[in-house]
């Protein structure tokens, strides 16, 4: 109870505005909390082109236009377990395919994408060999059928989907290379 009511009133005292100074507080406690220094797609100290190369970060439409109620006053609640807010603008998505993956179905957007902001494409939390590892653990992953699967292999984006497809392992009709930022 003391620890909700501290966590509560760390949110409270800086209020909605995230700064340098709370930025780690406030990322300690909450999950896309926006990283004050990021810096957006294109956008650089020499202005618009001088910054990261495209796909080096992106931003959620609602959060660059500072749109926070889209998502924060609409009464649904959001947890990495349940972001139904998502399905306001994202309707359909979890049920698009065939074969679903586990956490699109069940509304779980937050598992893979982080609501604000990311270094990777699609908001993805991480590298997608992390997103999808901190479920699906390598050790069960076949290398003798997979190669990609060996340690050190490719990127997952690279031969699955990750939101579902056509038969039960998301495969892409034709696997890909780049690095794993493809389409989620």
């Amino acid at each position: 109870m003391l620890l909700s009511a501290l966590v509560l009133a760390a949110a409270a005292w800086p209020g909605c505005t995230v700064t340098r100074d709370n930025y780690k507080t406030l990322a300690l406690f909450f999950d896309g909390v926006p990283d004050p220094d990021a810096v957006p797609i294109g956008a650089g100290p020499l202005g618009p082109g001088s910054g990261p190369a495209a796909g080096m970060l992106s931003v959620h439409k609602p959060y660059a236009e500072d749109g926070c109620s889209e998502c924060h006053d609409s009464g649904l609640s959001m947890t990495r377990n349940q972001s139904r807010v998502c399905a306001k603008c994202h309707e359909g998505k979890q049920n698009e395919h065939a074969n679903m993956h586990g956490p699109v179905a069940a509304q779980a957007c937050l598992w893979c994408h982080s609501p604000h902001e990311s270094t990777r494409l699609h908001l993805l939390r991480d590298d997608d060999r992390v997103v999808c590892g901190s479920c699906h653990a390598p050790a069960l992953l076949s290398a003798i059928k997979a190669p990609g699967h060996a340690e050190g292999g490719g990127a997952c984006l690279e031969c699955h989907t990750g939101h579902g497809g056509p038969e039960r392992k998301m495969l892409r009709a034709a696997p890909r290379g780049g690095g794993g930022a493809g389409t989620p």
